[in-house]
């Protein structure tokens, strides 16, 4: 008897302890997602923001016209472009030896030659000696890219000098003209990643641009577009800004913009040259410091650049620019993956939300992008401190918020702890998809980090409950 009731006892216990393991788990499962603070990133927005950085090709007649200024301007010779040995495969490769997630290349530019096979003009390759006037220079890039598994995109200059010199036989108005070039790329070449219009003054020429907007939308839902603010307008989801000049730009990226009084997710695409002046002009490549201090100027301040690379008259891209390509991503690997703070313990001073495993602090330090920490919604500070389990050489940081639910950081602080005392070392303000802070480079140039033992991340301020998915700790020194 008193087998069986001891028996019927450890049931009862045992069912109580699954009961209420399960009611844990249930509870977990059913706590709430933080709500988004709009305006979002779209797909596509998203996938260029974790590209981080492309490579700008720009070939064409500008190619055989070498000079120091990038402008054609419409009557230059088509019989003179002739790239003997012209390999797309290798302008592929290159860009993955140097990192480059894909490539935005100059369909047209300018001088309104157009590098594909087009029933709009005769001024284009079918013109050419290249290939008997048989090539397409757009769909061998296009075709090497998505072999390399690369990204494609196309630049489309707005302007084009030669219908301005010349004009056509087929449409009298330029509007139509560049319609018609538009939906060639839009429908022969496959899927299209990025529409790169370029063109000052663009906004005063006689374009249809909602016409060319929906025609996009319609043919390449899944494209991002730079859109000299022509096209922000008729597709807002997908657009990206004009930064104001070429090059690096300034830290603090604010990714929401006012745009004719709605506030849309519009973060700045920056477009730096790294070799000629746009089109090679016979001139070598930066040199790698240079083109570290532009990714930190660029990438390390939340947005995905654009690098320019200029393949030669051959139509290839030199073999010293694919060296310190090379150079290049082993640099930014050695950034990013000397880490550390890595899967260390790490703890928030406040509790996470719901004090929900889901949101803990250890998620800013899992290596996992979709995993990150996060308050309770109605609180938009935090502290988070990781122990790096002895001294370690600190030689900067990066931070990264989750932002398909939206941008949240206004202001935060990094502190060191060296000899048990906390000591400030930065302060900033945006965050978004990625900031890189290394000492002595781009907007922490004055500053040299302590040594630590710990390392915190402080939220001084958000808009709305601070999401961070990414607190990572630079140590090139390895100490």
């Amino acid at each position: 008897m008193k087998r069986k009731n001891s028996l019927k006892l450890r049931m009862l216990i045992t069912t109580f302890c699954w009961m209420f393991a399960s009611c844990i788990v249930v509870a977990q499962q059913i706590v709430k997602a933080p709500k988004p603070f709009f305006p979002l990133p779209n797909a596509a927005q998203l996938r260029w923001h974790k590209a981080e950085y492309l490579m700008f090709v720009h070939f064409g007649m500008k190619t055989f016209y070498p000079s120091d200024d990038h402008m054609g301007y419409g009557l230059e010779d088509p019989k003179r472009f002739f790239p003997a040995k012209f390999d797309a495969n290798q302008w592929a490769d290159a860009a993955k030896t140097g990192g480059f997630k894909g490539i935005v290349f100059t369909s047209k530019h300018h001088d309104g030659f157009c590098n594909w096979s087009t029933a709009t003009t005769n001024h284009s390759v079918q013109a050419s000696p290249w290939k008997n006037g048989k090539g397409d220079v757009v769909k061998e890039v296009s075709d090497a890219c998505r072999k390399a598994g690369i990204q494609f995109g196309i630049y489309v200059s707005i302007i084009d000098k030669h219908f301005e010199q010349k004009g056509s036989p087929e449409y009298k108005i330029y509007g139509d003209y560049y319609y018609a070039q538009i939906k060639e790329l839009s429908t022969r070449y496959g899927k299209i990643d990025e529409y790169w219009f370029d063109g000052f003054n663009a906004d005063k020429l006689k374009m249809d641009y909602p016409r060319i907007g929906k025609m996009i939308a319609k043919n390449q839902p899944g494209a991002v577009i730079y859109d000299s603010k022509v096209l922000v307008n008729t597709i807002p989801d997908r657009c990206l800004a004009w930064p104001g000049g070429h090059g690096g730009i300034t830290p603090d990226q604010d990714y929401r913009q006012l745009v004719n009084d709605t506030l849309r997710w519009y973060p700045n695409e920056p477009s730096i040259i790294l070799q000629g002046n746009w089109f090679h002009n016979g001139k070598p490549a930066i040199e790698l410091k240079q083109m570290q201090d532009y990714y930190l100027s660029s990438v390390g301040y939340g947005t995905t650049a654009l690098m320019n690379i200029s393949p030669n008259s051959d139509g290839l891209i030199d073999k010293e620019t694919i060296q310190k390509l090379s150079a290049f991503k082993q640099w930014v690997d050695q950034v990013h993956q000397q880490n550390p703070a890595l899967l260390k313990k790490a703890k928030s001073l406040l509790p996470c939300r719901d004090n929900n495993s889901r949101y803990a602090a250890n998620k800013v330090n899992d290596g996992n992008y979709n995993s990150y920490f996060a308050t309770d919604d109605k609180v938009t500070t935090a502290t988070i401190e990781i122990e790096l389990g002895q001294t370690k050489k600190i030689d900067g940081f990066i931070l990264q918020e989750y932002i398909p639910l939206g941008q949240r950081v206004e202001a935060y602080s990094l502190e060191c702890r060296v000899n048990g005392q906390w000591k400030d070392v930065f302060t900033g303000k945006k965050i978004g998809y990625k900031r890189i802070i290394l000492a002595g480079r781009a907007s922490a140039k004055d500053i040299q980090f302590p040594d630590a033992d710990a390392v915190r991340l402080r939220i001084d301020k958000a808009g709305a409950s601070p999401l961070i998915n990414n607190f990572q700790v630079i140590s090139l020194g390895g100490k």
